[in-house]
């Protein structure tokens, strides 16, 4: 069986408008998605933005171009799921859960990522 696997773009890892030369990668902070572009993010911050943003690549939920979620008759959202259809790279949504940390409340959003190497 031959499955045709997809390249995935800068745009769909990094956001539109990366850019890249031989010694520099340029991300457009406003392109990463859930990210309040500022001039004191964290790497923290960044970094989650960046895998938020390539993991809308691999699946999620279908919007309107207002980004309002379609949903089907029942009310259930329609979702996508390309994940097995890049050759190197998956990239997965844990299903969220809720911690107590220092007596406040926070939700937990874990994101996997599978690299596939020949070496």
């Amino acid at each position: 069986m031959t499955t045709n696997l997809q390249s995935l773009s800068f745009a769909d890892l990094f956001g539109k408008g990366a850019t890249q030369t031989s010694d520099v990668l340029v991300i457009q902070k406003n392109s990463l998605v859930r990210l309040t572009p500022q001039s004191n993010n964290t790497a923290e911050s960044l970094f989650a933005a960046i895998l938020i943003t390539a993991l809308s690549a691999f699946s999620g939920s279908i919007t309107t171009e207002n980004g309002e979620v379609l949903t089907d008759d029942t009310g259930q959202s329609i979702d996508y799921d390309n994940t097995e259809a890049f050759e190197n790279l998956k990239i997965i949504n844990w299903k969220p859960f809720q911690i107590v940390r220092n007596g406040q409340k926070y939700v937990n959003n874990q994101i996997i990522v599978f690299l596939y190497d020949a070496n």
